[in-house]
């Protein structure tokens, strides 16, 4: 998600020092030792691999088969100026989600991006690209598959996986996203043109030079970043993927998170998930 630079820019250091302060001071040492998921990991495993402790399941400790399926999920970019999501505990995947894994047997993922900007804007994007390509990369040696990957992600994460259907287009299988976006809100256009009516229109079309974008997408007609209306542009004549589902919950960008039609997106998940392994 990209946050309004333009306000955040007339803010006076001192006080905004001060604060930052006071924040930090008014949390104990107790809720700090209480945050350890701080890098990418399992959120959960297939059941064959459960009797290992949380604390062990890293990609090179456990035993895959080669029939072994998962789900890598990424999360969302707060501001692409900055090193966002440190602890990587925000943007978890939504329940939806998770019980489709768990009843498909499914491993689920958190990756953990460190992807910012730098010098050139919009760059995390292909950064958090070549992120996730190193972590495929480690799940192949494991013994996973690429056609037994699949990919999932909310607002820049669920970007980034549109991102690497045109990159890396054999390394995964497909996915589910909410709400994918990155450039910004549409109420920022005017402050900010550079973001969605250069950068994005640019990555837009790179998109478009996909094979296939296998994907089931998840979009919000309330949401300030990209309304289903404003995906569409994925849409190829003959296709049958991406879909696009567009609904209203009246919580916006973050209506994944609570979904008032969290059963049927579980049930679409899932039918997405069944007809991906046929």
């Amino acid at each position: 998600m990209l946050f309004g630079e333009f306000l955040s820019s007339r803010l006076e250091y001192p006080l905004l020092i001060s604060f930052i302060f006071l924040f930090l001071s008014s949390c104990s040492t107790s809720e700090i030792l209480q945050t350890k998921e701080t890098s990418s990991r399992f959120l959960s495993v297939e059941k064959e691999l459960m009797h290992v402790a949380p604390e062990e399941r890293s990609i090179s400790n456990l035993q895959f088969s080669h029939k072994s399926k998962i789900i890598i999920w990424m999360h969302g970019t707060k501001r692409p100026a900055v090193a966002s999501n440190h602890n990587c505990t925000d943007d978890m995947p939504p329940e939806s989600l998770t019980l489709a894994a768990e009843k498909l047997n499914f491993s689920v993922y958190y990756l953990c991006s460190r992807a910012v900007d730098g010098k050139e804007k919009g760059s995390f994007i292909y950064k958090r690209v070549g992120e996730l390509e190193k972590k495929i990369a480690q799940l192949n040696q494991a013994g996973i598959k690429g056609e037994n990957i699949f990919v999932s992600g909310f607002s820049a994460g669920g970007w980034t996986a549109l991102m690497a259907a045109r990159m890396l287009p054999t390394s995964f299988k497909g996915g589910v996203l909410f709400a994918p976006a990155f450039a910004g809100p549409r109420y920022e256009t005017r402050i900010f043109p550079i973001w969605r009516k250069v950068i994005r229109p640019k990555q837009v079309d790179e998109i478009l030079r996909a094979k296939e974008l296998n994907f089931l997408i998840f979009a919000y007609d309330d949401d300030p970043f990209n309304r289903p209306k404003d995906l569409f542009v994925f849409l190829k004549q003959g296709n049958l993927f991406p879909k696009i589902r567009g609904y209203t919950c009246n919580r916006g960008h973050f209506t994944y998170q609570n979904d008032c039609k969290g059963q049927q997106t579980h049930e679409e998940i899932l039918r997405f998930f069944q007809a991906s392994e046929s």
